[in-house]
């Protein structure tokens, strides 16, 4: 009776938003690991004035907003996470699962970044994507906000 329940959680659904939302962990992790090591000591400018690469340190949300609240937005990513995983299987279409599944690596990878970089979930995220008209931001974030804004097309269609 057990193995049929941990089949039935294991859905094609859940496996393929979980695989996108892997992939997103993955290229999040890997860019961020890159760029603390690489840019520690210079930033590397793209265009000059108007895009480069510079790491800082937020310990906030988007647009730096919440700064201090880095336990409260880690565990806003853990149900968030729990609740993609819950609704992933009602989506309608392959559209919503794609951006279900980018919204939840991106939310992962900033989880990551809390977990490792400060006690209880409260440490800073690595921001290093910079255009200088736009706050900096990462491939987590990237993943974020274009999976919500798939969501909300998709939503739209309906």
């Amino acid at each position: 009776m057990r193995e049929v329940r941990v089949a039935a959680a294991l859905t094609s659904r859940r496996i393929n938003a979980g695989l996108l939302g892997g992939a997103v962990l993955v290229a999040d992790q890997v860019s961020k690991l890159w760029a603390r090591t690489a840019l520690a000591d210079h930033d590397l400018v793209i265009i000059p004035g108007w895009f480069r690469l510079a790491v800082t340190e937020n310990s906030g949300a988007a647009f730096s907003l919440f700064q201090g609240y880095g336990s409260w937005l880690g565990l806003a990513a853990v149900v968030v996470a729990f609740l993609i995983l819950v609704v992933v299987e009602r989506s309608r279409s392959a559209t919503e699962l794609v951006g279900l599944g980018l919204v939840l690596g991106g939310a992962i990878g900033n989880l990551v970044d809390r977990l490792l970089r400060g006690p209880w979930m409260s440490g800073s995220v690595t921001d290093f994507i910079d255009f200088s008209f736009w706050p900096t931001f990462n491939v987590a974030d990237s993943a974020i906000t274009v999976g919500v804004v798939i969501l909300v097309w998709a939503a739209r269609r309906i």
